[in-house]
């Protein structure tokens, strides 16, 4: 299967390395499924990496929305995250995808 790839930077929640646990967000826009690839230069292929996606509005808040999102799989790289989510909507929606990792 060959799917449509997205990319964007990751923005961290917290500086990288203060604790043991962090996070951050990437935003997107599409729909359909995809590949949606974030760069952090501090992510190995090791990198124990947990994602969730949620509809946000022109202001990047989170809403419910009508269309069913999930994610499929995950898969750390050198210098970033690859992933692989549906979102179930006709048209591209604003989207964020917000990522844990351990240090």
């Amino acid at each position: 299967m060959t799917l449509q790839m997205i990319n964007t930077l990751i923005e961290p929640a917290a500086k990288h390395g203060v604790t043991a646990m962090s996070g951050g967000w990437g935003y997107f826009t599409a729909n359909g499924d995809v590949i949606l690839d974030v760069g952090a230069p501090w992510i190995t292929p090791t990198t124990l990496v947990f994602a969730s996606i949620v509809e946000v509005d022109e202001n990047n808040m989170p809403i419910m929305g009508d269309a069913r999102m999930t994610v499929r799989n995950i898969e750390p790289y050198q210098g970033g995250i690859r992933t692989w989510a549906t979102i179930d909507w006709g048209s591209p929606l604003r989207v964020r995808v917000s990522y844990s990792w351990s240090e």
